[in-house]
């Protein structure tokens, strides 16, 4: 019969030990043959939540009846926000590279880093969102991208889907401008022109208001761009057109004719009607702020530089957006 001793015992014990560790870790082995044919369909990337401001935005615009919020980017996605659980991350389509578009890869990079992911300024410049209007109440928006392109978006449904595209093919865009209710929306291009746009089909109307009809006959020089639209508040058929150069031309829509001109002396940055539709307020790129009578186009009624230069030596900051509103006390 075999000594038992205190030093076999212990060895008893680390083989059974060792045993049982064995038939635990064999019995989650699992012999597995792993394919090495892996294709790209095997893998795909699916948007689980998403949180924070877009990165680089270019645009905003607000639905006030239906309280949304839409932020366009310069990546060409749009993030729609509205009441809780509305919240959508749209992207047009576009040119494609191996089945997946421009934009949808560069807002993927967006997403993932947080940046433009390495591509290039033209490309992000054709791909942003310029502008974005709401058919007040409609349940749709009208997005105006650098590729000169409008592109008609429905959000009536459980996902916002683009339902028409309309797409310049020799002008660009610079500014759209939708007044509430119409069924109109006037299109500005970077040569001058003024388009008309029929909202209901989606369509040009054929309207075009000529860049060299806008101005005078016994000028000779181009008015730039057009970066303003609006209607007189008491005269929709009045259209007020302001070009880069700092001309502002007042447009009878029915008699089809330049009604009055406004020349001012620095480049137009932006122009706001005052309520009583017979005077408007011009900023401009030298910091100035110039009212304007629409029954005396020869001068300005006033200007006014609110941003005081402490000295020369300071640079001149332009008032990039102006807007005119009324006091309660009037």
């Amino acid at each position: 019969m075999k000594k038992l001793t205190f030093r076999s015992m212990l060895d008893n014990l680390r083989s059974s030990v060792a045993g049982v560790a064995d038939a635990v870790t064999g019995a989650n082995k699992f012999d597995v043959d792993p394919d090495e044919n892996v294709k790209a369909q095997d893998f795909a990337f699916s948007e689980v939540s998403r949180s924070g401001f877009p990165h680089d935005p270019t645009c905003l615009a607000f639905e006030p009846v239906q309280r949304i919020l839409a932020i366009g980017t310069r990546q060409g996605s749009i993030r729609l926000i509205g009441r809780p659980g509305v919240d959508f991350h749209l992207r047009p389509p576009s040119s494609s590279v191996n089945g997946i578009s421009t934009e949808q890869a560069a807002s993927d990079r967006e997403a993932l880093f947080g940046g433009g992911g390495g591509t290039s300024a033209a490309s992000s410049t054709a791909n942003a969102v310029l502008q974005i209007l709401f058919l007040i109440n409609e349940g749709t928006f009208v997005s105006v991208t650098g590729n000169s392109r409008l592109h008609l978006w429905s959000y009536k449904t459980k996902k916002p889907e683009i339902v028409q595209t309309l797409e310049f093919q020799k002008e660009a865009l610079t500014v759209c401008y939708l007044p509430y209710g119409s069924k109109w929306m006037y299109v500005g291009t970077e040569k001058g022109n003024v388009h008309v746009v029929q909202v209901e089909t989606f369509s040009l109307s054929g309207y075009v208001i000529n860049w060299n009809k806008a101005m005078e006959l016994s000028s000779r020089n181009h008015p730039g761009k057009v970066i303003h639209l609006s209607v007189c508040p008491l005269d929709s058929a009045k259209l007020l057109i302001g070009f880069d150069s700092g001309l502002i031309t007042l447009w009878d829509l029915k008699t089809k004719t330049a009604d009055q001109r406004f020349q001012a002396t620095d480049n137009l940055s932006y122009v706001s009607w005052h309520f009583d539709g017979k005077q408007f307020v011009s900023s401009h790129s030298d910091a100035s702020l110039a009212v304007w009578n629409v029954r005396v186009p020869g001068k300005p009624t006033s200007v006014s530089t609110p941003h005081v230069r402490r000295s020369k030596d300071d640079p001149i900051i332009p008032i990039l957006q102006v807007e005119w509103k009324k006091h309660k006390s009037g």
